[in-house]
Formats: C-alpha cells, sequence, structure tokens
C-alpha cells in the first residue's frame, strides 16, 4: 500500500536524481549597487556544470560595456526570470513577490526592496526548545551520533566534509530529528507571505555534529584563565571547527564562481558541552570579485554563542562562522556549567532529571539547520531509509491517533514564548582590539578556493576573557583585531572544503 507520505518521499527522491540531468543558463548583471545571477532549470531543480556534455550543456555568451556585464544563453524560449528560474540576489536564491491571488499570475523574483528574511544579522535565545523525557533526550543524541558522518576532520583540511541531508518543506518528517528540522524551518518562515517561495523547491538542510569535548574542569581549576589557555592550547583541536560558509558548494564547484548561501543558517544545541560557536560579520565574496578582495575590508562585528541545552542561534546564511577552540574556548574549560545562567526559566528540577542521565558524556551535540527557499542544495539527499529506521527516538505524526494517548511526551517541544521577531535581549558585549605585543595567532584555512589566513590579533587571555563573559557575548571589533588575508588560488588538484 503506497501512503501519501511514501508518494511525496518518492517524488522528493526523483526531483533529487533529477538534479544531473539539467540544462542551465546563466545571467548576471553586476553594476554599483547590485549583482544577480539567473539559472534556468526548465521547470525543476536547476544544476550547474561546466563539464556538462550532449544535451546538458551550458553555454556562456559575454557582452561587456563600461558599466554591465552579461552572461546570457536561452535554454528554451521563456527567457530569463520567469518561474522556475533561479535567480540569485546578493548570495541568496531570490523570492517571489506574493501573488495578489490571481491563479494565473506567473511569479515573479523580489530583486529590489526589503526583504522579508533573514529578520536579524544574528540572533539567540537559551530556551527555544524543551526537552520534558530524559530518555528521549538520550536516544536524541544517540540518533545525532547515528546520523553523524563528520566527526573527524580529513589531515590538513580545515573543516570535515561530513553528509548532509535535506528535507523539503512539502515533505512529511519520518524521524524525530527531521521533525526538529521542519519545526526549525515552520517557525523560520511561517511569516512569510505565500507565494514567497515554492515548497518543492525549499526546506531544511540539516546534519548533526559530535564533538568530544575532552576538558576536564576540575584538573584545570576553576575560574583559573592561564590554566585554561593551557589546557585549550594543549587540546590540539579535539572540538574545533575551522571557519567556513555555508554554501551548495556542488553548484560552486560545477559553476566556477558561484557561491549561493541558505537564508538563515541555525544551530541548536543539545547539551552544555563544548567550544562556543563564532559567527563574523563578513560574507562571502560577490561574483565579480575572482581575487576575493573583499575578504580583507576588515570585520568589525562578531559574536560568540557557547552551547547550552535547548539554546537556538540563527544567523545570516552568508556569514563566516566556525568554533576555533583554541582562541574561544568552552566556559567549562574555568569551570562554569552553561546550565547555571541566570536567565534560563527552565525549573531547576526538570534540569536536574535530564542532566543527571547525561552527566557522563560530555560531548558537543548540536542539530544545524540551515533555511533554504526555491534552491535544493544539489549534494543534499533525503536521510537514508536503513539510517532513518534505525533512529530510537519515540516520534509521532502531528495527526496520530496515537497523540489521545495522555502518557505520550513529544521528544521535544518549541517555547511558545519565543519571538523570532524580537532582537536578541540576553547577551554581553565586550570591545577586543589588536595587541601590537603579542597578538594570539593565526590560522592557515582554504576558502573561496583559496589559501586564506585568520590573524587573531587580541592578547590570547582576552579572547578567553571575552569567551568566559557569557552564554552569548557580541565582540565588538577594532580594526585588524580578526583579519583574513587572502593568498594564492588552491590548484585544481587540491582538495579542500570552502
Amino acid at each position: 500500500m503506497t501512503t501519501n507520505a511514501d508518494a511525496k518521499k518518492e517524488d522528493a527522491v526523483e526531483k533529487s536524481s533529477d538534479l544531473k540531468r539539467k540544462a542551465i543558463t546563466t545571467s548576471s548583471t553586476t553594476d554599483a549597487t547590485n549583482t544577480d545571477a539567473k539559472i534556468e532549470d526548465n521547470g525543476e531543480q536547476p544544476v550547474a556544470s561546466s563539464d556538462l556534455k550532449g544535451d546538458d550543456a551550458t553555454t556562456n555568451n559575454t557582452t561587456t560595456d563600461a558599466t554591465n556585464t552579461t552572461n546570457t544563453a536561452a535554454a528554451d524560449n521563456r527567457g530569463p526570470g520567469k518561474e522556475g528560474d533561479l535567480i540569485i540576489r546578493d548570495g541568496f536564491p531570490a523570492l517571489y513577490i506574493p501573488k495578489t491571488g490571481d491563479n494565473n499570475e506567473k511569479s515573479k523574483p523580489m530583486v529590489e526592496g526589503e526583504e522579508p528574511l533573514p529578520r536579524h544579522g544574528f540572533w539567540s535565545s537559551d530556551n527555544t526548545i524543551e526537552f520534558q523525557n530524559p530518555d528521549h533526550l538520550r536516544t536524541l543524541r544517540e540518533d545525532c551520533e547515528t546520523v553523524f558522518t563528520a566527526r573527524d576532520k580529513p589531515e590538513g583540511a580545515t573543516y570535515s566534509a561530513g553528509q548532509t541531508y535535506f528535507l523539503p518543506a512539502n515533505m512529511k518528517p519520518r524521524c524525530a530529528l527531521e521533525a526538529m528540522a521542519m519545526k526549525i524551518f515552520q517557525e523560520h518562515t511561517k511569516h512569510l507571505e505565500d507565494g514567497t517561495f515554492n515548497p518543492a523547491q525549499s526546506g531544511a538542510n540539516w546534519w548533526t555534529l559530535v564533538m568530544d569535548d575532552d576538558n576536564d574542569a576540575e584538573e584545570k581549576g576553576e575560574g583559573s584563565t592561564a590554566s585554561a589557555a593551557a589546557a585549550a592550547a594543549k587540546d590540539d583541536g579535539a572540538d574545533e571547527v575551522g571557519l567556513h560558509f555555508d554554501a551548495d558548494y556542488e553548484l560552486e564547484e560545477q559553476t566556477g564562481n558561484i557561491m549561493l548561501h541558505p537564508r538563515v543558517a541555525t544551530i541548536t544545541y543539545l547539551s552544555d558541552y563544548g567550544a562556543p560557536t563564532l559567527i563574523l560579520d563578513q560574507k562571502s565574496p560577490p561574483m565579480d570579485d575572482m581575487k576575493k578582495t573583499t575578504l580583507e575590508t576588515g570585520i568589525s562585528k562578531a559574536w560568540l554563542s557557547h552551547p547550552k541545552l535547548g539554546k537556538h542561534t540563527i544567523f545570516d546564511g552568508r556569514f563566516l562562522h566556525g568554533a576555533p577552540a583554541l582562541y574561544f574556548p568552552s566556559r567549562n574549560d574555568c569551570g562554569y556549567n552553561n546550565s547555571d545562567d541566570n536567565e534560563t526559566k527552565e525549573p531547576a528540577v526538570k534540569r536536574q532529571k535530564v542532566e543527571v542521565e547525561v552527566i557522563r558524556n560530555r560531548k558537543r551535540y548540536t542539530l544545524l539547520v540551515n533555511i533554504w527557499l526555491n534552491h535544493w542544495v544539489m549534494d543534499a539527499g533525503l536521510l537514508e531509509d536503513e539510517v532513518c529506521a534505525a533512529l530510537k527516538t519515540p516520534w509521532e505524526d502531528d495527526n496520530s491517533n496515537l497523540k489521545s494517548d495522555d502518557t505520550y511526551k513529544p521528544p521535544f517541544v518549541w517555547n511558545k514564548d519565543v519571538d523570532l521577531s524580537k532582537p536578541t535581549t540576553q547577551m554581553e558585549k565586550v570591545k577586543l582590539a589588536p595587541s601590537n605585543v603579542d597578538p594570539a595567532g593565526e590560522d592557515e584555512i582554504a576558502l573561496c578556493n583559496h589559501n586564506i589566513t585568520v590573524k587573531y590579533n587580541p592578547l590570547m587571555s582576552e579572547c578567553h576573557a571575552a569567551s568566559y563573559l557569557g552564554s552569548t557575548v557580541e565582540l565588538e571589533l577594532e580594526k585588524d583585531t580578526i583579519s583574513l588575508h587572502v593568498g594564492e588560488e588552491l590548484s585544481a588538484e587540491e582538495d579542500y572544503v570552502a
């Protein structure tokens, strides 16, 4: 018997497999204020490739004058900018202008004016998702480990390239992790007017990270910044995530220079342990910046988000981010427990019941969900059936009759008091400046197909002190406090993850 959910799943799988069979047209318009790229996909999922053969070949014609550069090729007689095209606006797949009610009205891309998403450059709340059943939290973490495929970085790599998954907006979740990913997608898009995005080409790109927190606060000495610094330096990056952009890297690889980002990037923390996420107010270079020099224009603001059970952090999907634990270590390093923050609204008894089950498990568990509208990430597919079947957390569909069972407790509950439209209020703020005496250090990373040097120029002790300030910290950065320096372009033979 084939159910409606099965049919939707099969349709999603078919669309995913169709990705490699589509011809495209690329059209980019550049002037002093705006860059747009249009990719024709013949009505379904777009594909971009400079190496496609035969019917899948991409043609490029270039016209240049003093103010405008246009690359165009017609895949059919519809012309660019029609419904079904991928229109890139400022690094995002463009939204559609909401329809007025006429069913025959064609969707038009929103290429100018204010956009309804993202609403904030950065936003965070410590109590967004609640876990009422310790057993469910335990199995959720086990499920995170089951789907986690990027535990270790390859030798010499900056960021581990694990598999990610895509859950279309019009498909029903099949497990608790998919349900959480879909809930996050819905909460971040429910304010959008009908017609703003195509559900069949939108959805949640999700994955999990499980990283060991090898630091022991008792051995380091509680409250000792010096001992914490020594321990962090000794840690050898056990819970580090190199700086990177979230993007459709398959699209970038096939087109050569198109970096397409999710509208919103989100992190949901499922434990209190591990290094904070560092989010930099630094966007990826525009398509016309072939040498990536815009990465060197300066970073004036950043944020630190420390892991805390139930915390939900979001940011502009174009922002550079990672978890450089050497420079911004875990608050656990100085004996601080993130669950002790005064702003928590969760009853102490409830937290104790949850934490007693995991006190021996000092790992950094995160669920990453990126909100994609009007684009399906090319190298992300559905979670495999066999993996889904192996997950342990009980989950029931919203329409299940089992909901009438009074003993049932959902594996997670979205806090209805959380208002995603309002700015973050619970946040510490600190200024950081570069040191002329003893800068903290520098990292070599691969980014945007180039070798990049990231310099952390404050004193190491000042970086650590800023990290220990609170669960969420805004960093006001003086010039060159954290700076990027573009090196040589990577050769085609070099294996890198941007």
